[in-house]
């Protein structure tokens, strides 16, 4: 009796999911010249893939997690333009049901891509590091803090899912809030986490389009990425056959220091910035992270020493850049250096070399090592932060010491 129960239960439900097929299949002949193909078939298969799970669990007795009837006929309702669904930076897979309605960042590099992609008013936590970058952030900065880059108060963002509806927090895969714990701590909540890095200059482009993916913003991913390519063909173009200069690149903590320096070799995203835009790292070691003395610098009679110094964007005077070579160059025995000679003894703001920055990067190094090309970094940052962070450039900030050669 309760066999036959079961089967026509079972029956009922294939009944149901058939509708909710022709559903699906109705959508598609409405929408079809509004969403991507892709994003259709996508969108289709995952919503098949949670009524089998459903079928499965409720008339099979299978323990598989499964949404409910009330979430598969909401889900249904957003076809085609949702499911969305992706594979993140951990190889974690990532859906979402329906549009987002809040974003937590547990990081900037989230934060400024989030921006680009034209969701910032979405954002409603932050974290320490955002709330701090109120020259980046002059309105998400104000939003609710959940914590700083390392520790986070989950049941802060609980607490905002409940007020907001239906949150995407995005963090790192490796670093501060690592999405695996982020997401122990949300998914039980129905809130969905992504880890994306959004850093690294070869892996920005696709979890860039990723995220665009999760936020439906793909047009406006699509217009930032080809800036960023546009940049890169032509500094890797007018870089191409030039005498590369020797460069040394260091941080902040080698001051004060004459042996274990630290520098950045073989597969970090220093080196092959320094590479890609025409100079020669003198660390490029097997090492990723090797630390040298200052006798092994002066051995190597680097052109250019490069120093990144972290917490700050920018310097609005001269004073403390100025102060801060002094530092690194005290002690070190380094006067003989055609870097020091020359001139070429460049501070940056660690913050501008990485993630969605990479072609103020690229042209600022480019300029670094090449004087003579005609390419100006400050035009490139002022484009960034004028037409993607929808940002005022600040005339009167200085982003490298010494300024470059006009």
């Amino acid at each position: 009796m309760n066999g036959n129960r079961t089967l026509v239960g079972l029956l009922v439900l294939m009944c149901l999911a058939a509708c909710f097929l022709v559903t699906v299949m109705s959508a598609v002949a409405q929408n079809q010249n509004n969403v991507s193909l892709d994003t259709d078939a996508v969108a289709k298969e995952v919503l098949v893939s949670e009524l089998m799970q459903y079928l499965r669990a409720e008339f099979l007795g299978e323990d598989v997690a499964h949404l409910s009837v009330e979430e598969l006929k909401e889900s249904v309702s957003y076809y085609p333009q949702y499911p969305r669904q992706i594979m993140d930076s951990a190889n974690r897979t990532v859906t979402i049901y329906k549009p987002i309605t809040g974003i937590v960042v547990l990081n900037s590099d989230a934060g400024e891509a989030v921006k680009i992609l034209g969701a910032g008013d979405k954002v409603v936590g932050i974290i320490d590091t955002v709330q701090e970058k109120t020259f980046y952030f002059p309105e998400m900065s104000k939003q609710a803090l959940v914590g700083t880059w390392e520790e986070v108060e989950w049941e802060e963002i609980v607490d905002l899912n409940s007020k907001c509806g239906y949150i995407l927090v995005i963090t790192y895969t490796k670093y501060g809030a690592k999405v695996e714990i982020a997401a122990e701590k949300l998914e039980p909540f129905g809130i969905p986490v992504t880890g994306l890095n959004l850093y690294n200059p070869e892996d920005m482009p696709a979890e860039l389009s990723k995220l665009s993916i999760l936020l439906d913003s793909e047009e406006n991913a699509s217009k930032y990425l080809k800036w960023c390519e546009d940049y890169k063909v032509l500094i890797e173009e007018a870089v191409s056959g030039k005498e590369r200069p020797a460069v040394f690149m260091t941080k902040t903590k080698a001051i004060g220091l004459k042996s274990e320096i630290p520098t950045f070799g073989l597969g970090t995203t220093d080196n092959d910035l320094c590479e890609m835009t025409g100079g020669k790292n003198v660390a490029n070691l097997t090492t990723k992270y090797p630390k040298v003395s200052a006798e092994w610098v002066l051995c190597e009679e680097p052109d250019i020493i490069i120093m990144k110094v972290g917490h700050i964007d920018g310097w609005d005077s001269e004073t403390e850049p100025e102060s801060l070579i002094e530092d690194l160059l005290d002690g070190k025995g380094w006067d003989s250096l055609n870097a020091v000679n020359d001139n070429n003894v460049y501070v940056v703001p660690h913050s501008t070399l990485y993630g969605m920055e990479q072609p103020f990067a690229m042209a600022l190094f480019a300029k670094m090592f090449h004087p003579e090309l005609d390419i100006e970094p400050t035009e490139v940052y002022k484009e960034f932060l004028e037409e993607f962070m929808r940002v005022e450039y600040p005339e009167d900030k200085i982003f490298v010491y010494p300024a470059l050669a006009a």
